[in-house]
C-alpha cells in the first residue's frame, strides 16, 4: 500500500497513523479534571450558550478576563458542530498536534531532507512531552504550532536568495504573509508571549549573523496591516466591552505575572534548575539523543551554509525561550515552545546516524543503550514499587498521601502517588513495564546487531504509542480524584430550581461541578483563584458565603450541596462539631453533603 503512494506523501502518513494512534486515540477520556480543564471548557461553554465571542466569562456569567480567546473560538465552534462531548473540547489540541507534527517535518524535510523530516516529526509526535501537555484544555499545543511556523518562514526568507520569486503572488511575498499572520494568531492563542518569542528569537538572529538586510525582505507595508487585521479586532473589541481590560491583560496577567506580583498569587514556580532537567523527561524517549545535539552547534556564526545557519537558528530559538523564563515563575509546560527545537535538531542528529555518509554512529549508540538501561531500571522500579504495594486497598484515593502546597503545578498530584498507590493499579503498572523495558532494548538491538537505524527508530515511536495509552488509562483511573464529573452528576440528577450548590474551598477545586452541570456554585473561598477579580465587579452576584453564613443557610430550610475534598471537610467539621448533614455522594476523597 505504501509503495503505491508518491514518494513525498510516505512518510506524511506514517506520521499522520501514529498521530491518531496516540491522540485521536486517546481524545475522549478521561473526563475534564478539575481547575484549569475544566473552567477553561466552561468558558468555552457560555461562550456557545451567550453567544458573546468576545469576553470570557466562567460559573455562569463571572467574567474571565486573564485569557486571550482563539483556542475557546476553536472548540466553541467544536462543541457548535459536535455537541458538548468531552472529546469535542479536545480536538482542536489534537488537531493542532497533527499540525505541529507537520510543521515540524516540513521544516526538517527542507533543511535535512526528507529522512531528516520524518525523523523531527518523529520526535515530536510521540515525545511524552506535548502529549502530556495536551492532556489538559491548555493552549500551548496552538502558540507552538503557530510559533514554529514563524520561525520556519522566516528562516525560508533568511537562507533564500533575493531573486526568488516563486513564493509571490503579485507583489507580496507568501512567505512574509504567513509570518505576520502566524505572529498574530499566536499574539491572540496566548499572549504576548507569542510576539516577545518570535520577536526576540528572529532579532537575535538577526544580531548574531549580521544579516541585516533581511530586514529589507519582510514587507512590512503588507505584514503589519495583515498582522493588525488579525490581532487587533479582538483586543479592540475587548476593550470596548470591558473598561479595565486594558490594565488586567496587559499589566496583571502580563507583567505583575511575570514579575512574580500578581495578586492573588494562585500558581507555583517549578525551580529553575528543575524546569531545564525536565526537558529530559519531555524530549523521552529521544532525550537519550540530545547530548549528541553538540555535533551540529556551529563552530562559527558568521558566512554559514543553509544547514549551519538553521542548526544556529534552532540553538538560538531554545536559548532565547530558556532564558526569558530564568526571570519569571515557571509551570512545567512553559517550555513547550522549545520542543519543536529541540525535535528539529535531534531528527537531524537521527538524519545522520542513518546517512551512509553519516559520522561514527557511536554516539548514537551510547544515546540508544542510555535510554534502554534507564527505562530498564524505571520498569524493574515500577513493578517493584506495585509488588511492594500489593495491600488489598478497595480504592485508589485511599492509596494517596494529600499535599496541597503541590496542587499549583500542572503535575503536583504527582506528589501524593505511595507504593500503595502503583499496587492498586498493578496490571497497568505491569504493562507500563513491560513497555519500558521491551521497547527501548528491542530498538537498540536493531540499531547496535543490524544496523536498521529507521525500524529501530520506528519501534521507538510505536512504543510510545503503547505508552501514551497507558498514560491516558492512568488518567482514567485516576478520574475519580481529579475530576468530579460523576458528583456533579449526581448532583444535577437530584437538583431542583432554587437548590444551591456551594463549594468548600475555591472555586477550582469542584469546577467540573459547574461544567457537567451548567448550574451556578457558590464558594467559601473567593479569595484565591480565578473567581477573584470577576466577583469584585459590582454587577457580578454575591457568590461568596463564610462559615456562618453557610450554617445560618443550612439550617433554613434551603436544599443545599455541600461539595468538599477531606482535608477541608474535616477541618470545618471539627470547628462545627454540632452540624448535621447527610453524605449524598462520596468519591475519590471527596463529599457531597445535603441537608435535607
Amino acid at each position: 500500500m505504501l509503495m503505491t503512494l508518491p514518494k513525498n506523501l510516505i512518510y506524511p502518513l506514517i506520521l499522520t497513523v501514529l498521530w491518531a494512534a496516540i491522540y485521536l486515540g486517546n481524545i475522549s477520556r478521561p473526563a475534564l479534571l478539575d481547575d484549569a480543564d475544566s473552567f477553561h471548557a466552561e468558558a468555552v461553554r457560555e461562550m456557545v450558550v451567550s453567544g458573546d465571542w468576545t469576553t470570557l466569562r466562567i460559573n455562569n456569567g463571572i467574567r474571565y478576563l486573564e485569557k486571550a480567546p482563539f483556542m475557546y473560538w476553536l472548540a466553541a465552534i467544536a462543541v457548535s458542530i459536535f455537541g458538548q462531548q468531552d472529546w469535542a473540547i479536545r480536538l482542536p489540541l489534537a488537531l493542532f498536534s497533527l499540525l505541529l507534527t507537520l510543521v515540524v517535518y516540513r521544516f526538517g524535510k527542507s533543511f535535512w531532507g526528507e529522512r531528516g523530516g520524518l525523523y523531527s516529526g518523529l520526535v515530536i509526535c510521540t515525545a511524552l512531552g506535548p502529549f502530556a501537555f495536551t492532556r489538559t484544555f491548555i493552549p500551548d499545543v496552538i502558540l507552538a504550532t503557530f510559533l514554529a511556523f514563524c520561525l520556519y518562514m522566516y528562516l525560508l526568507i533568511s537562507t533564500s536568495s533575493e531573486e526568488d520569486k516563486s513564493h509571490r503572488i503579485g507583489p507580496v511575498d507568501l512567505r512574509c504573509a504567513a509570518l505576520f499572520a502566524s505572529a498574530a494568531l499566536a499574539l491572540i492563542t496566548k499572549g504576548l508571549v507569542g510576539v516577545i518569542f518570535t520577536g526576540t528569537i528572529i532579532f537575535a538572529h538577526i544580531v548574531v549573523t549580521g544579516n541585516w538586510k533581511v530586514l529589507k525582505r519582510f514587507q512590512f507595508r503588507y505584514g503589519i496591516p495583515i498582522f493588525l487585521l488579525i490581532a487587533a479586532p479582538w483586543h479592540i473589541a475587548a476593550g470596548l466591552a470591558n473598561s479595565d481590560f486594558f490594565w488586567f491583560y496587559f499589566v496583571r496577567e502580563h507583567l505583575l505575572r511575570y514579575l512574580g506580583m500578581r495578586y492573588p498569587k494562585d500558581y507555583d514556580t517549578v525551580p529553575l534548575l528543575v524546569f531545564w532537567a525536565l526537558l529530559l523527561v519531555w524530549l523521552f524517549p529521544w532525550s537519550g539523543f540530545i547530548w549528541g545535539l553538540i555535533r551540529n552547534f556551529p563552530r562559527k556564526i558568521r558566512n554559514l551554509e543553509r544547514t549551519e545557519q538553521a542548526c544556529l537558528f534552532l540553538f538560538l530559538w531554545i536559548a532565547v525561550i530558556l532564558t526569558f523564563f530564568a526571570f519569571s515563575t515557571t509551570q512545567e509546560y512553559y517550555c513547550f515552545p522549545t520542543l519543536a527545537a529541540f525535535a528539529l535538531l535531534i531528527g537531524k542528529g537521527l538524519s545522520d546516524l542513518d546517512s551512509p555518509e553519516g559520522a561514527s554512529r557511536k554516539w548514537g549508540l551510547v544515546g540508544l543503550g542510555t535510554t534502554a538501561s534507564i527505562t530498564l531500571l524505571a520498569g524493574a522500579g515500577l513493578i517493584a514499587l506495585a509488588w511492594i504495594g500489593s495491600d488489598g486497598y478497595t480504592n485508589l484515593s485511599g492509596t494517596l498521601t494529600v499535599n496541597p502546597d503541590q496542587y499549583n503545578l500542572a503535575f503536583g498530584h504527582m506528589h501524593d502517588l505511595t507504593p500503595a498507590t502503583f499496587g492498586f493499579l498493578a496490571p497497568l503498572v505491569y504493562r507500563t513495564a513491560s513497555y519500558l523495558i521491551v521497547g527501548p532494548l528491542v530498538a537498540f538491538l536493531f540499531a547496535a546487531l543490524w544496523k536498521r537505524w529507521i525500524i529501530s527508530f520506528l519501534f521507538l515511536a510505536i512504543t510510545m504509542v503503547g505508552l501514551s495509552h497507558s498514560f491516558s488509562s492512568g488518567m482514567v483511573a485516576f478520574e475519580p480524584v481529579l475530576s468530579s464529573k460523576n458528583l456533579a452528576k449526581i448532583v444535577e440528577y437530584h437538583y431542583r430550581p432554587g437548590d444551591k450548590i456551594v463549594i468548600n474551598d475555591f472555586y477550582e477545586k469542584g469546577s467540573t461541578l459547574n461544567y457537567y452541570t451548567g448550574l451556578q456554585v457558590h464558594v467559601m473561598d473567593s479569595g484565591f483563584g480565578v473567581l477573584w477579580y470577576g466577583l469584585q465587579d459590582a454587577t457580578a452576584p454575591k457568590l461568596t458565603l463564610d462559615e456562618n453564613t453557610l450554617i445560618e443557610q443550612w439550617n433554613s430550610g434551603q436544599r443545599i450541596f455541600l461539595f468538599s475534598e477531606r482535608p477541608p471537610l474535616e477541618a470545618f467539621l471539627a470547628k462545627h462539631p454540632d452540624f448535621r448533614y447527610r453524605v449524598l455522594a462520596d468519591e475519590g476523597g471527596k463529599k457531597i453533603l445535603i441537608n435535607w
